[in-house]
């Protein structure tokens, strides 16, 4: 008799008392129901751990530590997960009903993936569903298997987030986790490690919703100035050798659209100089079109009045 696998969704809470009914709201109202659902309350202050201990009670697994960052309360979450595999959704994010019956399917279908995931959708303020730029996936129905993950991302938006995959509990062993004192780019770090191991098996189905109004989001309040360790860590692999050719120049975009990526954010908020010195990184320009686009905005911010000290 075939064996069903036994999924443990982790929530890593902090703050997000707004938000955290919601989610676990969409957890419980899946087709194919959570064997647990863990909440790692990572030292909230606004009751967010209250209102899942008063309003949840049993239905959930409640593990309060002290403030260590996301990627110590994805990582607690993992060690106490008893499922085969884990699932990930942040608590200000939420799932279509039948996302969890979705990643069964993608299980059962390619058992020997490094990691499952769906796409996905942005929700603003406003509620406006927005659809990333998911550009250069493989010909396929769908569902099908992602071999390369990073040219996909070098020339669009992630085709999954942290709130639209899951893991064998074994494979994010293996991988080590989520790196802990980096606030920008842990999820990238850890899907860029299954993806050199192996293909990922996706769905085109949106199933998950990333809101973007949540007031306490990370990638809000700790924008980079410079290179995010994990596409340095990508970068050292190519340098050393241990990256196959193909492969080797699908990295080297992926970690010029991350220093792209941060360059645009730097615009955006006024950090002019750490904008300028993103933009003179010569990998910037692997992706020339997007490159010319945030050096005319740069230019543009510079000539409405901002100051930089490295122009």
């Amino acid at each position: 008799m075939l064996r069903i696998p036994k999924i443990s969704v982790v929530i890593p809470l902090y703050n997000k008392r707004a938000h955290i009914e919601r989610a676990l709201q969409c957890i419980l109202s899946q087709t194919w129901q959570a064997d647990e659902i863990v909440v790692v309350d990572d030292g909230s202050t606004d009751g967010s751990g209250e209102i899942v201990r008063e309003r949840f009670g049993t239905q959930v697994r409640y593990l309060s530590q002290d403030n260590g960052g996301v990627s110590c309360a994805r990582n607690r979450g993992i060690a106490e997960a008893t499922g085969d595999y884990v699932a990930f959704l942040d608590a200000d994010d939420s799932w279509e009903p039948h996302f969890l019956e979705e990643i069964h399917f993608l299980i059962r279908h390619f058992p020997k993936a490094m990691a499952y995931g769906t796409a996905y959708q942005l929700i603003t303020g406003e509620q406006c569903y927005v659809d990333p730029r998911i550009r250069r996936l493989p010909e396929g129905g769908v569902r099908r298997l992602l071999d390369n993950y990073f040219e996909i991302c070098a020339h669009g938006d992630l085709p999954f987030h942290m709130s639209s995959v899951c893991f064998e509990k074994r494979v994010l062993e293996k991988l080590g986790g989520f790196p802990v004192g980096e606030p920008m780019g842990e999820d990238q770090d850890l899907f860029s490690k299954a993806a050199l191991r192996g293909a990922i098996a996706y769905s085109t189905r949106v199933l998950a919703f990333y809101h973007t109004d949540a007031q306490n989001r990370a990638c809000l309040n700790n924008i980079p100035t410079e290179e995010c360790p994990f596409s340095k860590r990508l970068l050292d692999l190519v340098a050393q050798g241990e990256i196959a050719a193909p492969l080797k120049e699908s990295i080297l975009d992926y970690t010029a659209g991350h220093l792209l990526h941060l360059a645009s954010l730097n615009v955006r908020v006024g950090n002019l100089d750490a904008a300028r010195k993103l933009l003179n990184n010569g990998r910037c320009r692997r992706n020339w079109k997007r490159y010319m686009w945030w050096e005319a905005r740069y230019m543009m911010a510079v000539a409405r009045g901002g100051k930089s000290m490295a122009a």
